[in-house]
């Protein structure tokens, strides 16, 4: 900010005739420094898979859909900051007790992240992007018959991901996104894969 007042400073002040005049060459000027960042929103839907404990009376599922939502700020073109909210839907798995009664049930799995993102383009209009930051994992249990009720737990986890994206326009880009974190609820743990495809919309 302190650089693009210092810019901004710099810019020609004559009269209004002469200001008109020479307009095209002070936006020249003062454009690039007085700009601000990129802000944009975004979309993703997809696949994903989470590891969970598997027991012989009740049946195993790895497999979810799941929905992302994220917003960016990009102090620099190759460099930006995001936070995100991510459902990754339910998977079925089971655990045992410390006394070694095995139950099983449905895992239900939201959370937030932070992650710093580095931005390479690598040809007109397409772009790739790696993460890493930190996630906020939420993870609750409901169990099956014959028990009933549920837990829940949240952990902080490390989240990382690998996006390549095409730029449509100024404005908008399309991308396939790979994520990564854990979760974690009682004794299980386990990993979280997810498959998205998104829309990103800078303002």
């Amino acid at each position: 900010m302190a650089q693009a007042r210092s810019n901004l400073s710099d810019c020609p002040k004559r009269n209004s005739a002469h200001w008109l005049k020479t307009l095209p060459a002070a936006l020249a000027l003062c454009g690039p420094a007085a700009q601000a960042g990129d802000f944009s929103l975004g979309l993703g839907l997809g696949l994903d898979r989470g590891r969970t404990d598997c027991i012989a009376a009740y049946p195993c599922d790895h497999g979810s859909t799941h929905v992302k939502l994220f917003g960016s700020y990009a102090p620099d073109p190759n460099f930006d900051v995001q936070v995100l909210y991510v459902d990754a839907g339910r998977f079925k798995g089971g655990d045992a007790t410390p006394q070694g009664t095995p139950f099983g049930g449905d895992f239900r799995v939201p959370g937030f992240g932070l992650t710093g993102g580095y931005r390479w383009g690598f040809a007109p209009s397409w772009s790739l992007t790696a993460r890493a930051g930190v996630a906020s994992v939420r993870t609750g249990f409901d169990y099956a018959a014959p028990f009933s009720g549920s837990v829940s737990q949240t952990t902080t986890q490390p989240l990382v991901g690998l996006g390549i994206a095409y730029a449509t326009g100024p404005d908008w880009r399309l991308g396939i996104d790979v994520d990564a974190t854990r979760f974690r609820v009682y004794q299980t743990r386990g990993s979280l894969q997810l498959l998205s495809l998104s829309a990103q919309y800078s303002f």
